[in-house]
C-alpha cells in the first residue's frame, strides 16, 4: 500500500466476537424411572477470556426435600486441562431444582485438576456432571458443550470513512507529517486479553505501507506589469513580474522556500531566470525582480517555464510532474504612425455626415485579427490546472472555439482528449479538416484520444462506451487516458447538453465535478461546451460557478443579418476585457477576432 505525505493512515483492528445468545442443552432421564436431568451452556460461543459461560442444571422427578450434591467438570479442547466444582442444593416438594453456575468465574471457585480454569484456549469445551450424594443414580447424566474462539483480522480503512462494523472493531489514525521519513513503514496490530495470563497474547498482524513524496502542483500562475496590472502582453520598456501558488495534491499550500522561474524566448532558448519568494499577505509566491523587456528582445510568444521536478519543499516532496509553461506576448516596437489626412476626412464625415455614411465608415474601420487576439480579452492564456466553460447561443460557434483551442494545444505538443457527445469521431475529424486542422497524425501517434460517447446515443452498436450516462465507466476511461498520457492533458467535453437530456441533473453535475477534478489534479485543462436554453438556468449557473473561466458567445440580429460576438464573463486571477467583441468563423481558418483599424470611439461597432 502506498500513502503520500500529508495524508492520514487509519488502521482498524477487527476482532470477530461471535456471541450467540442460545443454549446448548442436553436432557437425560435416569434409568428405571429415575430423575430427569437437563444441562445447558450459554452462550454457545465466546471469545477467549471474554466473560463467563452460564451453565444451567435442572433436576426433576428426584426425591422431595432431599439434599443433593453434584460435581461439575469442564474439560478443555483436546484434554488440555480440567477443572471441577461441587454444588449442593435441596430439592423442593416435587423433587425438582435448578442450579446455575458460571465458568470460569464462580462461587465456590473451580478447582483445576490439570491446566487452568480459564477460557484461554480456542476450541470446544465439554461440561459433564455426576451425582456424588446421595448417589441414588450413577449413570445417565447429561453433558453440554460451548466453543471458545479467537478470530483476529486486521484491515486498513479508507481515509475519511468511519468503521461501521459491530462491537469488536477498533480504529486509530496517524496524520503523516511532511517531515516524516519516506520509504516503507511497518504497521503492526497485536491482540491480547486485558486479563493477565500466560496465554493472553493472541498474535499480531503487520502491513507494509510505503510513504512516497507528494507531487507539488504549480497553480494560479499569472503575470503583471510594473504598474501591477495583470496582463499577458508586454512591449519595449515593460517589466514582467510573475506570481503563483504551490499546492499539495491532498490539500494545503507551500508557504516557504524560494523557486526559480525560467524565461524562454520564442525559439525556446532560456534567456533569464527569476527568483521567487513567498508573500504571506497575498498567500502566493512572486518574483520581486522582474524581467525587463529590451529593444533587442525578439517579438512573439515567450514562456515562463517550471521544469518537471524542479520544485522541492525540503521534505522530499517534489514537482511538478511535467513541465509547466505560461505563455506571454512580447510586441515589436511600434514606429510612430503618421495618419494619412484621408483618415481625418473620414472622421469628419463620420462626425458630420449622415447615418448611412457612419455605418459605411464603421464597416471600413473594422478588420479581423488572429485567433490569439482572444487572449488579449482574457488577460492572457488560461494556465493549467483550470476549467473553461464556453456557453453559447445555438450555432454561435462554441464547438468551433473549443476545437480550435484543443488543436492549438495539440500543435504545441500537448496531450489532448475529446469526449464527443455531439458527433461521431469521423464527423469531428471532417469538421476540423474543413477548418484546416488535420488531426490524423495526432490520432496515429496517440497524442489525441477521442472517447466516442455519441454512437451509443445514436443507437450504433459496437462502441467502447455502451451507455454514455454510465458516468462511472466514462470516468474510468478518462482516468485511463490521463494515466497513459506523458504529461498534463487538455480535455474537451462537447457538449453537456445530451448528458442532461439523459440523466438527472444532480448526477450530471457530480460527473462534471469528478471529471474536472481528475483533469485538474493531473495538471491539465478541462474545456466544456454548453448551449443556452438546453439546460435549466440554475443548473447552468452551478456549472459556471465550478469553472475557472467562462466565455459567452452570442448571435446578435441586426437588420436582416446575424453577427457573432463574444464576451469574457470571468477568468480567475485575470483582468479581462468587459467589451463585447465581434468574431467570425472562416472556412480554413476557424475563428478570427474583429478589431478596429483606427481607434475612434465613434466608429466602434
Amino acid at each position: 500500500m502506498t500513502q503520500k505525505k500529508s495524508t492520514t493512515l487509519i488502521l482498524a483492528l477487527s476482532v470477530t466476537l461471535l456471541f450467540l445468545v442460545s443454549f446448548t442443552v442436553m436432557s437425560v432421564r435416569a434409568p428405571a424411572s429415575g430423575p430427569y436431568y437437563t444441562l445447558g451452556a450459554s452462550p454457545s460461543t465466546i471469545n477467549e477470556e471474554e466473560g463467563n459461560v452460564r451453565i444451567t442444571f435442572t433436576i426433576t422427578g428426584g426425591t422431595a426435600n432431599t439434599a443433593y450434591t453434584f460435581q461439575f467438570t469442564v474439560t478443555k479442547p483436546g484434554g488440555a486441562g480440567q477443572a471441577y466444582v461441587d454444588e449442593s442444593f435441596p430439592t423442593n416438594s416435587t423433587g425438582g431444582y435448578t442450579q446455575v453456575l458460571t465458568y470460569p468465574g464462580n462461587n465456590p471457585v473451580w478447582n483445576p485438576i490439570t491446566g487452568t480454569a480459564q477460557t484461554d484456549l480456542p476450541g470446544n469445551y465439554t461440561v459433564t456432571v455426576v451425582e456424588t450424594a446421595p448417589k441414588s443414580v450413577t449413570t445417565g447424566f447429561p453433558s453440554a458443550k460451548f466453543t471458545v474462539t479467537s478470530v483476529l483480522t486486521v484491515r486498513l480503512v479508507q481515509v475519511g470513512l468511519t468503521p461501521t462494523t459491530p462491537i469488536g472493531t477498533y480504529s486509530g489514525s496517524y496524520q503523516v507529517q511532511r517531515s516524516d521519513p519516506l520509504g516503507v513503514w511497518n504497521i503492526t496490530a497485536t491482540a491480547y486479553s486485558p486479563i493477565p495470563s500466560t496465554t493472553n497474547n493472541f498474535g499480531g498482524y503487520s502491513i507494509a505501507v510505503t510513504i512516497s513524496p507528494s507531487q507539488l502542483i504549480v497553480s494560479s500562475l499569472s503575470t503583471y506589469n510594473q504598474y501591477g496590472t495583470p496582463t499577458g502582453d508586454f512591449s519595449l520598456g515593460d517589466t514582467l513580474y510573475a506570481s503563483f501558488t504551490v499546492a499539495y495534491p491532498t490539500g494545503g499550500y507551500l508557504t516557504t522556500g524560494s523557486f526559480i522561474v525560467h524565461v524562454e524566448d520564442p525559439s525556446g532558448t532560456a534567456t533569464s531566470t527569476l527568483s521567487s519568494i513567498y508573500d504571506p499577505t497575498r498567500n502566493l509566491f512572486y518574483t520581486p525582480s522582474g524581467f525587463h523587456v529590451l529593444a533587442s528582445d525578439p517579438a512573439g510568444s515567450w514562456e515562463l517555464v517550471f521544469p518537471a521536478q524542479s520544485l522541492n519543499d525540503t521534505y522530499g516532496n517534489t514537482g511538478p510532474t511535467a513541465t509547466i509553461t505560461y505563455r506571454f506576448i512580447v510586441h515589436q516596437q511600434q514606429n510612430q504612425v503618421v495618419i494619412n489626412p484621408f483618415y481625418y476626412v473620414i472622421a469628419a464625415l463620420a462626425i458630420g455626415g449622415s447615418l448611412g455614411t457612419t455605418v459605411f465608415l464603421k464597416r471600413f474601420n473594422s478588420t479581423t485579427g488572429p485567433f490569439d487576439d482572444l487572449f488579449k480579452l482574457t488577460g492572457g492564456e488560461m494556465q493549467p490546472p483550470a476549467t473553461l466553460m464556453i456557453v453559447s447561443d445555438s450555432g454561435a460557434g462554441s464547438t468551433t472555439m473549443a476545437l480550435q483551442l484543443l488543436y492549438r494545444d495539440l500543435s504545441r505538443g500537448k496531450f489532448c482528449s475529446l469526449l464527443s457527445y455531439d458527433a461521431f469521431p469521423a464527423e469531428v475529424g471532417r469538421r476540423m479538416r474543413d477548418m484546416g486542422w488535420d488531426i490524423a497524425e495526432y490520432l496515429k501517434t496517440g497524442q489525441l484520444k477521442i472517447l466516442d460517447c455519441y454512437s451509443a446515443l445514436a443507437g450504433v452498436e459496437g462502441s467502447l462506451i455502451k451507455d454514455p450516462t454510465d458516468f462511472t465507466e466514462v470516468s474510468i476511461q478518462v482516468t485511463g487516458m490521463i494515466e497513459k498520457a506523458k504529461g498534463p492533458v487538455t480535455t474537451l467535453l462537447d457538449s453537456v447538453t445530451p448528458i442532461f437530456n439523459s440523466a438527472a441533473a444532480k448526477d450530471c453535475i457530480n460527473f462534471l465535478q469528478v471529471i474536472g477534478a481528475k483533469i485538474k489534479n493531473s495538471g491539465g485543462i478541462f474545456i466544456l461546451t454548453v448551449t443556452k436554453g438546453s439546460i435549466p438556468e440554475d443548473v447552468r449557473s452551478k456549472i459556471e460557478s465550478m469553472a475557472d473561466g467562462v466565455i459567452e458567445l452570442n448571435l446578435i440580429k441586426k437588420s436582416n443579418s446575424l453577427r457573432r460576438a463574444l464576451q469574457v464573463k470571468k477568468m480567475a486571477g485575470r483582468q479581462t476585457s468587459p467589451v463585447e467583441t465581434g468574431f467570425e468563423i472562416v472556412q480554413g481558418k476557424g475563428i478570427v477576432i474583429r478589431r478596429q483599424r483606427v481607434p475612434i470611439a465613434l466608429l466602434r461597432s
